[in-house]
């Protein structure tokens, strides 16, 4: 049998066991809390760093496109300064690509027409419009010439370029057409006063043609075509050292006149009354000039020239019936 004393220490000792198994459990408990909470605070700052880290990526990346827009946008800028009509200009400037197969060099164009070099090719037409832009009448030549598909080259006076004038020389390039200068004031008393060129004048007139004609089309706009106002054969003195042709050729302008005309400026003793007597003065003007294959007409789309276009297709028909191709200048 057991005794009070040895059932009172046994009594004891499991007591003692209970306390320490609860004991354990409790510090299993507390170490289990700790561990948990020290455990989520590491998780929580992976994910806070790993959220970090993504942020500055995120920022990076906004920061990388926003800087690749702003260049973007600043090419654009720069694209539309220089191009601002989007016209895909040719490289010599005053017309587009697609109008390089049939344009041609100026200088060697008027080489041929005054027989100063020798010419065995096909025959090439040139139509020529003076004193433009004119609205009423340089948009009617442009109707009728993109009726009969043919180009021509317009040659422009700088005092009629006001921001109206805008579209008509976009048209006029997008159109497959040329574009050449023509002084800005058409002036003779000012280009030839007392009928001697003044080079200082033919040059701050053909520089601010220029100039105004890259405000409206942009700074890829570019020509080297010009016309004398009542053309090189009416002055003298024009090819003489620092005259007009060298000032000229110093702003990389080529000047060329006409071997046919339809006489719509000439006086009016002489000038066509009607269609067919403007036919005939083209026909007739030519016919004067050795070289006939190569053909530089003369006409003009400022005020009041309803004759030119109503003669027009019957010009462009007789040229396409005896076998001439149609070009422009460059």
């Amino acid at each position: 049998m057991i005794d009070n004393e040895e059932r009172t220490r046994r009594m004891r000792e499991r007591k003692k066991r209970k306390r320490r198994k609860e004991n354990f459990v409790i510090i299993c408990a507390v170490f289990l809390a700790l561990f948990s909470f020290l455990g989520g605070k590491y998780v929580l700052g992976v994910l806070n760093q790993n959220k970090t880290q993504n942020q500055i990526k995120k920022d990076d990346t906004k920061k990388s496109d926003d800087n690749a827009t702003e260049k973007k946008t600043e090419v654009e800028k720069e694209q539309e300064k220089s191009n601002p009509s989007g016209i895909d200009f040719a490289e010599s400037g005053n017309h587009i690509k697609s109008a390089d197969a049939y344009a041609y060099d100026t200088a060697e164009i008027r080489d041929y027409i005054m027989s100063k070099k020798e010419y065995t090719g096909k025959k090439v037409v040139f139509l020529t419009f003076d004193d433009g832009v004119t609205p009423g009448i340089t948009d009617k030549a442009l109707d009728i010439l993109k009726e009969k598909q043919v180009p021509a080259t317009f040659f422009i006076v700088g005092k009629t370029l006001n921001d109206q004038a805008k579209p008509y020389l976009e048209r006029e390039l997008n159109e497959g057409h040329g574009i050449a200068i023509h002084s800005f004031t058409h002036d003779y008393n000012k280009l030839y006063p007392k009928r001697v060129p003044n080079p200082a004048v033919i040059k701050e007139e053909a520089e601010k043609t220029m100039a105004r004609l890259k405000e409206l089309l942009g700074d890829k706009f570019n020509t080297g075509v010009w016309r004398y106002p009542g053309g090189h054969m009416s002055w003298k003195g024009l090819e003489s050292g620092g005259n007009g042709d060298e000032t000229l050729k110093s702003l990389g302008l080529e000047w060329i006149d006409w071997n046919s005309l339809s006489g719509d400026a000439e006086p009016l003793k002489v000038r066509p009354t009607n269609e067919a007597e403007m036919l005939k003065y083209v026909k007739t003007s030519l016919s004067y000039w050795k070289q006939q294959n190569i053909v530089v007409v003369l006409m003009h789309d400022s005020q009041g020239k309803d004759l030119t276009l109503r003669t027009l297709p019957s010009i462009i028909d007789y040229f396409k019936s005896n076998g001439y191709e149609f070009g422009i200048l460059k």
